[in-house]
């Protein structure tokens, strides 16, 4: 499972468009979002660039978290 730290998910709504961005990227089974920490968790076989890339599309910065 990669960790990533997002610091413009804040609410339900954010996370909820994160979702509706990342479930387009085949090969990811689940997503876990955690709106108070910023945390979110990607399980699946994908990379971490595609889904920092596909965040930024979305208008959400990332990063591995640590």
């Amino acid at each position: 499972m990669l960790q990533f730290t997002v610091p413009g998910m804040k609410c339900g709504g954010c996370a909820n468009s994160i979702r509706k961005a990342l479930v387009a990227i085949p090969g990811i089974s689940d997503i876990q979002a955690d709106p108070p920490n910023r945390r979110l968790a990607v399980d699946g076989d994908v990379g971490a660039d595609l889904i920092i890339r596909t965040l930024a599309d979305a208008g959400y910065d990332a990063e591995p978290a640590a």
